[in-house]
């Protein structure tokens, strides 16, 4: 409607100016149907145009949802690497703790063996020193034998060598009591133990004490020995043999004047191996059973300190 009146306007336009030709309206009726042709081909490519563009929207909504789902994909891949690496993180220090422990253990047994092999030592030493006393007595029972066979064919008349001058007598019979080893005193054993551990030789008074108790169970000096074997294995960082010696001294005598050092250094060995719970346990044990004690009082200053 709006082309109609479009070419009735343009024709009153021209016979406003003057007459057109035939010609004039033929050209402008091509022109029109040209303009109108445009405006349909312009149309088309317009709507070519949307739907083209629809069409990369959609793909644009496909590339979109696409890149989520891949985002989601791969942040769920990442979730579980992190999962995997916090577990091998996991398993490797479960493994450094297990190679600590075995290190330990075998510091500790290497420990034993070089203990071992000191003994062993002191053993072939003394097995030498025996040796040479074995051989010491042999030439003394020798020497008395003859005295005796000497003595007894004076005695019985017979056509032996003349015995020798009561002075010679005299003086082999100094000899004899001279060179016949004396058994050693409780005491003395005790002594000589206390004198070792003083000098640091902790192997050698421990097996003394050792010997102390064998010699002399029922000795009242039995419960010391036991604690200064307890104390040697603790001078030497023995700690775990000390806590073991430490327990025989209150198991065995409860009633000894050793109780209350053995739980103190009972306690102060739990410490010193990382044992704090154990520690805390046998020095509130001493805290309660032996409170006015002096080492009581070392005790609860020792168990302020772990708070």
């Amino acid at each position: 409607m709006k082309n109609k009146l479009l070419i009735v306007l343009i024709l009153i336009s021209l016979f406003g100016f003057g007459c057109a030709t035939r010609k004039d309206v033929v050209t402008l009726d091509n022109r029109i149907g040209e303009m109108r042709l445009r405006v349909v081909t312009t149309e088309n490519e317009m709507n070519q145009l949307k739907a083209r563009a629809e069409e990369i929207k959609i793909q644009a909504d496909e590339i979109s949802r696409a890149g989520d789902e891949k985002e989601k994909s791969l942040r769920g891949q990442n979730a579980g690497q992190r999962a995997e690496i916090e577990a091998l993180k996991e398993n490797i220090r479960a493994l450094n703790g297990k190679l600590e422990e075995i290190d330990h253990l075998l510091k500790q047994r290497v420990k034993t063996l070089d203990e071992s092999d000191r003994k062993i030592e002191g053993r072939i030493v003394r097995i030498e020193e025996e040796s040479g006393t074995y051989k010491a007595y042999k030439d003394r029972i020798a020497r008395i034998e003859q005295y005796l066979s000497l003595e007894a064919k004076e005695k019985a008349g017979t056509n032996a060598p003349a015995a020798p001058k009561k002075d010679d007598q005299k003086e082999i019979s100094k000899e004899i009591s001279k060179e016949i080893p004396k058994e050693i005193t409780e005491d003395q054993l005790y002594t000589s133990a206390l004198q070792t551990y003083d000098k640091g030789n902790y192997s050698t008074a421990r097996e003394k004490f050792q010997e102390m108790i064998a010699k002399y169970p029922e000795s009242d000096k039995a419960d010391n020995c036991q604690f200064w074997i307890g104390e040697c294995f603790y001078q030497e960082k023995w700690y775990e043999k000390a806590i073991l010696e430490y327990q025989k001294v209150l198991e065995k005598y409860p009633k000894g004047n050793k109780v209350q050092a053995a739980l103190l250094k009972q306690g102060l060995s739990f410490y010193n191996i990382g044992d704090k719970q154990n520690a805390t346990l046998v020095l509130n044990e001493l805290v309660q059973k032996y409170p006015k004690s002096n080492e009581a009082i070392v005790a609860s200053k020792k168990l302020k300190g772990f708070n």
